[in-house]
């Protein structure tokens, strides 16, 4: 463990915790592809009124000995906390930022008093790893006191508990309290902890989707009971209907008829038709294009049905079924995009959603001068020559033109409009913010990938990847001196570490070993094992060996790489830095596939507005 310590850094009664957000907040500007957390924990060691002057200078100076691979990787995540926060430390986000210690002092309380069987510098150790979160330390935690058998004893006493409300695992910090109705029903109800900021964040992680999901379980029940009773009521009264479709009986509320011949289709052949077009190779089949609307299903002798199923009925029909939501949105959303590839209108596409927006950008004629691109010669004689071998084609385009009844766009149009759009590229900004509440993503409209400060345009597979592993594998091993806030890495040795301002602790539960509170090597296991392996005799700390130190590392590299896969397209990708296509090029080569887009291929890359 290496590193410059003081007694008091930029975090005391002097300065607050406001000034020293205002320091993190600027150096975050000055060098925004480093975590906050490595200036954080040098604004904690560094003292004097200098002290931001002098962690500028040591990250230019000796950027890789502060820094030590934690560096920042782009995700979905980090970018909706920046934009969620609003105001002057948005770039910070609010779990980076410096605690008052009356948050820490109410986290802690509320940590101790969970988490018993473990020891007070444990829990202090993880809290100051992960900057004193409730929520982030929580998960750690557990995972700590899951190795205990303490934990194991009360998970037996836990089992047998009479099942109440049917709710999900309890959270200490959720009382159930009686509602009085329906049965004698328990609601969650979040206890005080004594702090405004931690209990806005429960509400937010803890209460707000515990409520909701209570919420749509007892949706769910009470449709399923509605549908059940109907059935019922309808067979005792002989009601049902069949549908022409599967031939099954149902209800009136669970059929539609299509609008022509008033062929009655249930709503369990309605959600097989629209999953099939959806996720399948029917939706020519059983999907009007013109109306957006299903075809009728109810198979005929003579010739199929001309008549359609009300969207109303469908949309009923979807939302009653499992996953319904997410089927109407992506039955939407393909019902548009065909409609947009039909209007032609110029759009400025999301990469990672369906949204999309008009490119309504005008530019002047009097500022639209172009000429050929002289600065990559090689690819414009490239140009030219494919020029030449695709003239006859653009002959024989041409009279099909003039002589079809159904008539492409013209060569002067497709030309027209690839040098509308070179000319909307030549003053329209880089970054595209997706103005859509489910993505909200800021993408490149040149390299079509995610956002970031500072973002450079085809980064190299390669290294985007190896930082995002190295960043994940450093923060899987990193630990947090609880006196001094200094962040370190075991890279040798034993597991009982000593930091530079005098706290001993344990690499694996981290709990302290010296200063008259600690066992010292006594908190090791202290048994004879000639063949190595786990101790049988006690549940004590190895003092050489991390246990799960090795699958932790590789759990963390191969989530960081699968998260990395699936923001950039590259999920099922063989090798990293070959000649995989991705999907910006596998987006490119359906562009470019039309006639519209070879005209702007060739226009963006040959011509200069």
């Amino acid at each position: 463990m290496t590193g410059t310590h003081r007694k008091t850094g930029i975090v005391d009664d002097q300065h607050g915790t406001a000034e020293a957000n205002n320091a993190l907040r600027i150096l975050v500007t000055i060098f925004p592809q480093i975590l906050p957390e490595v200036f954080r924990e040098m604004l904690t060691n560094f003292d004097g009124d200098s002290c931001l002057y002098i962690v500028v200078e040591q990250i230019l100076k000796h950027k890789d000995k502060w820094v030590r691979g934690r560096w920042k990787v782009p995700s979905r995540e980090n970018i909706l906390k920046l934009d969620s926060d609003g105001d002057k430390l948005a770039l910070v986000p609010s779990s980076e930022r410096f605690r008052l210690d009356s948050y820490k002092r109410a986290v802690r309380l509320a940590l101790y008093q969970e988490f018993k069987g473990l020891s007070k510098s444990t829990v202090d150790a993880v809290m100051a790893e992960h900057n004193y979160s409730y929520t982030r330390s929580r998960p750690t935690l557990q995972g700590i006191a899951a190795k205990s058998w303490r934990r194991n004893i009360s998970k037996i006493f836990v089992t047998w508990r009479k099942p109440g409300c049917n709710a999900p695992e309890p959270h200490p910090m959720v009382r159930w309290t009686s509602s009085g109705e329906r049965g004698n029903a328990k609601l969650p109800e979040l206890k005080k902890s004594g702090h405004v900021e931690l209990d806005q964040e429960l509400n937010q992680t803890v209460m707000v989707p515990l409520i909701e999901g209570l919420k749509a379980r007892q949706i769910s029940e009470d449709q399923a009971l509605a549908i059940e009773i109907n059935e019922l009521e309808a067979k005792s009264a002989q009601a049902l209907h069949e549908c022409e479709c599967c031939f099954s009986d149902t209800t009136f509320e669970q059929m539609a008829t299509c609008t022509t011949g008033g062929h009655i289709i249930c709503f369990r052949c309605l959600c097989h038709a629209v999953s099939e077009a959806i996720f399948g190779q029917g939706w020519s089949r059983n999907i009007d294009h013109q109306s957006g609307q299903i075809k009728c299903l109810a198979p005929l002798s003579v010739e199929s049905c001309g008549g359609r199923i009300p969207r109303d009925a469908t949309y009923r029909a979807l939302s009653q079924s499992k996953g319904g939501l997410e089927q109407i949105r992506s039955f939407e959303s393909r019902l548009a995009d065909g409609a947009i590839l039909e209007s032609q209108i110029p759009l400025i596409r999301c990469p990672f959603c369906p949204y999309a927006e008009v490119n309504d950008l005008y530019v002047p004629p009097d500022k639209c001068q172009y000429r050929l691109n002289r600065s990559a010669p090689v690819t414009l004689l490239f140009l030219l020559l494919l020029a030449l071998g695709l003239l006859p084609l653009v002959v024989i385009y041409t009279v099909v033109h003039v002589s079809s009844s159904y008539a492409p766009s013209s060569p002067s149009v497709l030309i027209s409009n690839s040098l509308t759009r070179l000319s909307r590229l030549r003053y329209l900004p880089r970054r595209f913010r997706c103005q859509s509440p489910r993505c909200a993503l800021p993408s490149c409209m040149s390299c079509f990938k995610i956002w970031h400060d500072p973002h450079i345009c085809y980064e190299s597979a390669v290294l985007s990847l190896r930082t995002t592993i190295e960043a994940a594998r450093t923060a899987a091993v990193k630990r947090t001196c609880p006196r001094c806030g200094l962040g370190f890495v075991k890279e040798s040795g034993c597991n009982k570490l000593t930091c530079v301002c005098g706290y001993l602790m344990c690499y694996i539960c981290r709990q302290e070993l010296g200063n008259g509170v600690g066992e010292g090597y006594r908190h090791f296991c202290q048994h004879f094992r000639p063949a190595g392996g786990k101790c049988g005799d006690c549940d004590r700390c190895d003092l050489y060996k991390a246990e799960d130190e090795d699958g932790l590392v590789k759990r963390a590299g191969e989530s960081a790489e699968m998260e990395w896969r699936k923001r950039e397209g590259m999920v099922g990708v063989e090798g990293i830095g070959g000649e995989q296509i991705n999907a910006a090029k596998l987006a490119w080569w359906e562009r470019v596939c039309t006639a519209q887009g070879l005209a702007d291929w060739w226009i963006e890359n040959g011509l200069v507005c």
